[in-house]
């Protein structure tokens, strides 16, 4: 069975420093260089579970491309780089928490070509970074209400920011989606609901309040995750770790989430989406434990 992933592909430069920057001033830092992005994590994660993934992504044949390109290949992840005119960066600022604050140089996705890329996958799963890209975000969602047709299709990530309006368009937009999993974080779920989140079990509850007929899954890092789905509610605890890197930590709870969920009927039992809600902790928990959003243990 194949997964065919929606998203970006970028080169992640993860900046620790050693103390506060601050204006006209010289901090010592370690600087480490690596591939990321939403939609590659979540794909590279998958195929080290061992599950046959592509994944469409705005890739340029440009130097940061070509390092983009060597890396998905090593992993064993197909890549359709769709057209661009520069490969993407992202710049990682860690605190000593391992909390991390991003500067972002995304590139867009065409959708007909995402769409085409991913014809014929058992599971589609998209970044919630395209559904929020305002120019081409609601040809994307269109594109996915097809794919949904044959296939189940999750979204998930996306760091959206508490922008009402934004939020407006991308409820919109996951509806036109035909999304039977969605997967966000507890601050990506309030900005998706434009409220406060009282708890992780709320979040769920209200994200399938919002989108009926879906398994809304909201997480929390150490604090667990919660579910909420046709039939039944769902919490399982997290795993507390040494956090080094928080960076890629969600995408890997996804891939694991979905490489669980593949080969059960969809939509599936509450029991099987526990024990897809533990093996996605136990990963995500690995990967902040590591530096890089696509780091080893």
């Amino acid at each position: 069975m194949r997964v065919a992933v929606i998203g970006d592909c970028t080169l992640d430069v993860t900046v620790r420093p050693g103390a506060p920057p601050h204006p006209g001033g010289d901090v010592p830092a370690s600087v480490e260089l690596g591939p990321g992005g939403q939609g590659a994590n979540v794909a590279v994660r998958l195929a080290r579970l061992g599950v046959s993934v592509s994944l469409a992504a705005p890739v340029a044949d440009d130097v940061t491309g070509r390092i983009l390109r060597s890396s998905l290949a090593a992993e064993d992840v197909q890549l359709h780089a769709l057209d661009a005119a520069r490969s993407a960066t992202v710049v990682a600022l860690l605190d000593t928490d391992g909390e991390r604050a991003m500067l972002s140089d995304r590139v867009t996705i065409d959708p007909a070509a995402a769409s085409r890329a991913s014809v014929g996958a058992d599971w589609v799963h998209c970044s919630a970074y395209a559904l929020a890209d305002d120019a081409t975000g609601d040809a994307l969602a269109s594109r996915l209400g097809d794919l949904a047709v044959a296939a189940p299709v999750s979204v998930g990530g996306g760091s959206l920011p508490p922008d009402p309006a934004l939020a407006a368009r991308v409820r919109a937009r996951l509806a036109a989606s035909g999304a039977a999993l969605l997967v966000f974080s507890r601050d990506e779920a309030a900005s998706l609901l434009g409220t406060r989140v009282e708890s992780l079990a709320a979040g769920a509850a209200a994200l399938h309040a919002a989108f009926p007929g879906t398994w809304a899954i909201v997480t929390g890092g150490a604090d667990g995750s919660a579910a909420a789905g046709p039939v039944e509610a769902l919490s399982v605890p997290g795993r507390r770790v040494e956090t080094v890197d928080a960076t890629g930590a969600g995408d890997a709870y996804a891939a694991g989430l979905i490489a669980a969920l593949l080969h059960e009927p969809w939509p599936p039992a509450a029991d099987a989406v526990r024990r897809a809600m533990l093996a996605a902790t136990e990963l995500g928990a690995q990967t902040a434990g590591v530096l890089g959003a696509q780091g080893l243990p």
